[in-house]
């Protein structure tokens, strides 16, 4: 077994990425929001920031303290409505957020992993990237020499930011992939590969019966023991094979440069068709009732589409919608927060029955504030002079943001009649 060095592949990358950067008047600026005590996230942070120093991109790194959703989204906000940030990235896990809120405020005109539905959809379509450990495996494998329409692949783990993701980009690709989502240990026959990428994160969980001699393993899965960063597979597994990513120092470094060079190219992109997925998305999240966590399906929904709208208009070169856009986000973002502190604070006097017919006051009083600020997006896109080739996103979003100030209205009476 001999471990891949992959550092001429990582100069590749990065000379590439410098390049980029170098050829743009102003720096690219990355978002990333990291939560405080993540100790495997904060070293992915630490590379993503590494890296763009040495390639002159400029970070914004934001700290979330745990177990405060509230102030996780205000940070979250915050690096989506800044027009300076090109892309964000949102370091997993965010414990204190439940599952799908970052999707909710993340805009696929700036998600630079590519976790958003809309993201998705474009990755597949071969408009963007997809997510950077994805990428950084189909670099990887290219740079080994392998014909991926020619390349059978197990991928091990299936979750929404590692197996899943990688077995799809694949499968774009040609490759014959087999995926195995969980007991690893009780698989026969083990199906027949030439490549094996471990993406579950637990140390040492792929046996060695798993791994096919004289195959390649690529050891996504990462996972923190007593302080030290471990690999899925073990040193008896690895010794199977012809050779293996090691980690740390594998895979994870050709992640972060692939995560930089997305974040290039969304940059670049003409925000045209990403805004108006964007816009779709919005609309899908406004229709949800109000979840159960204290959110609301309005504040949800509302950083995307003020993004989206934002984006939009700066296609424009007159620096007066450049600040109305600015300007209009940020209402619309603040009477999202409006709407989520309200009807959180409503579902608190429910529970404690103190306070109920103010708090309902307010909860009902809120959803009104975001109908009023689409209102104001409406006409403003009415008169928005645009070109022949963007007029269709034009009409796209006002007839979105038209149904979703009519859906925040139809969640305010439905509220509205609750006993």
């Amino acid at each position: 077994m001999a471990h891949l060095d992959l550092s001429r592949l990582g100069e590749e990358l990065r000379s590439e990425l410098v390049g980029r950067s170098r050829s743009r008047r102003r720096p690219f600026r990355l978002g990333v929001l990291v939560e405080e005590g993540n100790v495997a996230g904060g070293s992915f942070a630490r590379s993503l920031e590494r890296e763009s120093q040495g390639a002159g991109i400029e970070v914004d790194h934001r700290r979330a303290p745990p177990d405060d959703p509230e102030a996780t989204l205000l940070l979250l906000d915050e690096l989506v409505l800044d027009p300076t940030v090109d892309g964000v990235v949102v370091v997993q896990p965010v414990k204190a957020l439940p599952p799908g809120m970052v999707e909710a405020h993340l805009p696929a005109s700036k998600d630079v992993e590519a976790v958003t539905p809309a993201a998705q959809a474009a990755a597949a379509a071969g408009l963007r990237r997809g997510t950077p450990v994805a990428e950084a495996c189909l670099s990887t494998l290219r740079h080994l020499g392998y014909d991926l329409r020619d390349t059978s692949v197990l991928v091990i783990g299936h979750g929404p930011t590692g197996g899943r993701p990688i077995a799809q980009r694949l499968l774009a690709e040609g490759a014959q992939v087999a995926v195995v989502q969980h007991d690893v240990d009780q698989l026969d026959p083990v199906p027949a590969y030439q490549v094996l990428i471990s993406a579950v994160g637990i140390s040492g969980v792929i046996p060695k019966e798993v791994v096919r001699p004289g195959t390649t393993v690529l050891d996504v899965g990462t996972s923190m023991v007593a302080g030290t960063l471990h690999g899925d597979v073990g040193p008896e597994a690895a010794a199977r094979a012809a050779r293996v990513t090691p980690v740390p120092g594998g895979i994870g470094r050709v992640t972060s440069i692939c995560a930089l060079l997305s974040l290039t190219e969304l940059a670049r992109l003409s925000p045209g068709p990403i805004a108006s997925w964007s816009l779709l998305e919005a609309v899908a999240r406004l229709l949800s009732p109000r979840d159960p966590a204290g959110g609301a399906a309005a504040a949800a929904i509302t950083g995307s589409l003020a993004s989206a709208l934002d984006g939009l208009c700066r296609m424009h070169g007159d620096p007066r919608e450049i600040a109305w856009s600015g300007h209009s986000a940020a209402r619309l973002l603040l009477a999202a927060d409006h709407d989520r502190r309200a009807f959180g604070a409503f579902q608190r006097a429910q529970r404690s029955g103190q306070g109920l017919s103010d708090a309902r006051q307010a909860a009902l009083a809120s959803p009104a504030e975001i109908a009023a600020a689409l209102g104001e997006l409406e006409v403003r896109l009415r008169q928005l002079q645009t070109t022949e080739a963007l007029e269709l996103d034009r009409r796209l979003a006002l007839e979105i943001t038209g149904a979703a100030r009519e859906a925040v209205l139809r969640l305010r009476e439905a509220f509205a009649a609750q006993p």
